[in-house]
C-alpha cells in the first residue's frame, strides 16, 4: 500500500502544470505552509478469502491476503489466513525474534529493516532453492512497531520474511519452486 501511495503521490507531483513558471515569483516571508490532504477515492469492501487475523500471529509456512480499502476517507486493511494450497497473495517462510535483549529499548526503524533485510535475504534461497537475484519470487518482511516492541507484556519482537509474486497470486507453497 505505501508502494502505491508512493507512486500516487510521484504521478501528482510529476504532472504537467498549467501554470506558467517562466516568471519570477516574489518570495513573501509570512506565507506558511498550508498541510493538504490527499483526496482518497472510496472503494468499497472487497469480498474477502479466509479468517481474518492479526499477521503476528502467523507462523512459518502460512499463507495470507492482504486487503485495503477505503471507507468514507478513511482507509481499511485486513489480511486472512488461507490455505496454500489455493491462491494466495503471500506465504512467511521463516520467522525469527529480533536479538535485542529483555528490557533492551526500541532499536529504531533503520535498525528493524536492516535486520530484517539482511535475516530474509539469508534464507530466501534455501527455502525458494533459487538465488533471490534470479528468482520471480519477491521477499518481503513484517516487523514490530516500536509500542509492541517496549510493550511491558507482549515484548513483540518477532520478524516474519514472507514471498509473493508482484501483481500475480501464488498457487502450491514456494518451498523449492526454484521460481
Amino acid at each position: 500500500m505505501a508502494l502505491f501511495l508512493s507512486a500516487a503521490f510521484f504521478a501528482v507531483a510529476c504532472s504537467e502544470t498549467t501554470e506558467d513558471v517562466s516568471q519570477a515569483t516574489p518570495i513573501n516571508s509570512t506565507t506558511s505552509a498550508v498541510e493538504v490532504k490527499p483526496t482518497v477515492t472510496s472503494k468499497s469492501a472487497p469480498d474477502w478469502i479466509g479468517e481474518v487475523v492479526n499477521v503476528h500471529n502467523l507462523s512459518s509456512n502460512d499463507c495470507f491476503n492482504h486487503y485495503s480499502w477505503t471507507n468514507t476517507e478513511r482507509l481499511v486493511e485486513i489480511d486472512t489466513k488461507v490455505s496454500c494450497e489455493g491462491p494466495h497473495q503471500h506465504e512467511i517462510y521463516y520467522r525469527v525474534e529480533h536479538p535485542a535483549g529483555p528490557g533492551a529499548p526500541w532499536p529504531g526503524d533503520q535498525e528493524m529493516q536492516t535486520f530484517a533485510t539482511s535475516v530474509c535475504y539469508e534464507e530466501f534461497e534455501d527455502f525458494v532453492g533459487e538465488i533471490y537475484e534470479l528468482s520471480e519470487l519477491e521477499l518481503g518482511f513484517l516487523t514490530p512497531n516500536r509500542t509492541n516492541f517496549e510493550d511491558s507484556k507482549a515484548r513483540f519482537r518477532g520478524i516474519h520474511c514472507y514471498v509473493f509474486k508482484n501483481g500475480e497470486e501464488l498457487i502450491g507453497t514456494a518451498r523449492g519452486s526454484k521460481e
